[in-house]
């Protein structure tokens, strides 16, 4: 299993006034310890009031509100790109109808340039309907989402892989020869990963995708997620094996052992080490992760957490016990 750390591009750390600067911080750190790769999240706009609830946890309300400061993840892609030399760098997830496809496919193909072929994208359809607002889009946008985000990731593979002019028509896109070159580095172009809950979300990583990234999910609930991604890939004719399983989960170290009925990744390392093992066995292979030390919130919390994971689980790992 693969590690990837975020590098909170929304909200930043308590304490810090560091801004996108802490972000190049925790990713050389990342790379200098070992993690695989490094990931920056997506919103652009934050409505003051929304009626929607948040569907990532129980709550129904997000971490995040109007002052939240946001750095815009494509362009912190291009300098993460030049402040790490080895590490993955991804978007976990970005909301696919906020910006014209061909603008996304150039912006994420130069990135992936400067990078020399380590860029990721996540692609999710968004679930706030005031920030769709926000950006002035169509209320059609938010209501058929799924179906904008399935037309504007054809056009941006058009994009990545015509050897002429490119052209592509779709019902919420379209262009006719017009030159989208450079490529992006990787061939045969930018992996993605298809995040979302549901059916839909699978369905679009086995049509469209390289991978699918599960967003809450525990171990029992991701274990069914990836025997529905085999079976709609066997109907579709499609290898399963060609698609990476990624999820997004929060890590919590704890210096006491925590109580039973605890979120799997919370608790000491050799409690988090067996939690890593439940994920693995339910078919996980690359971790997006949010790492912090219980009760300390602070950049330097989260530095000295990432620094603990790496001395004593990614040893455990890298020899092959998760």
């Amino acid at each position: 299993m693969k590690i990837g750390v975020t590098v909170r591009n929304i909200g930043g750390f308590a304490g810090s006034d560091g801004g996108v600067h802490d972000c190049l911080l925790v990713a050389r750190h990342a790379e200098r310890l070992g993690f695989d790769s490094v990931w920056a999240a997506d919103h652009v706009v934050i409505p003051e009031r929304s009626a929607a609830r948040y569907p990532y946890n129980t709550s129904g309300v997000p971490s995040f509100s109007w002052q939240t400061p946001i750095h815009e993840p494509l362009a912190l892609l291009s300098a993460l790109a030049q402040t790490t030399e080895r590490v993955e760098i991804g978007i976990a997830v970005l909301v696919i109808p906020y910006r014209h496809p061909i603008m996304t496919a150039k912006m994420l193909a130069t990135a992936d340039q400067l990078s020399g072929g380590r860029v990721i994208l996540g692609a999710g359809v968004g679930w706030l309907r005031e920030e769709f607002e926000g950006l002035g889009l169509p209320p059609a946008y938010f209501d058929h989402r799924g179906s904008v985000t399935d037309d504007y990731l054809r056009a941006m593979k058009e994009a990545w892989l015509n050897t002429g002019p490119a052209r592509y028509t779709g019902e919420y896109v379209r262009f006719t020869d017009v030159g989208t070159f450079p490529h992006p580095v990787r061939t045969p172009h930018i992996p993605i990963w298809t995040g979302g809950k549901g059916r839909q979300a699978l369905r679009r990583a086995v049509r469209l995708g390289n991978g699918y990234l599960a967003i809450s999910s525990d171990p029992a609930i991701l274990r069914d997620e990836v025997a529905e991604l085999r079976r709609l890939s066997e109907a579709d004719r499609r290898d399963p094996e060609e698609l990476t399983v990624a999820a997004q989960a929060g890590i919590i170290l704890t210096h006491s052992p925590a109580p039973a009925g605890r979120d799997p990744l919370t608790g000491t390392p050799e409690q988090v080490i067996e939690g890593l093992r439940q994920y693995a066995d339910a078919g996980l292979q690359h971790l997006v992760t949010a790492i912090r030390a219980e009760g300390d919130p602070s950049r330097e919390g989260t530095l000295a957490a990432m620094e603990r994971f790496a001395a004593e689980v990614l040893p455990v790992m890298r020899a092959g016990a998760v």
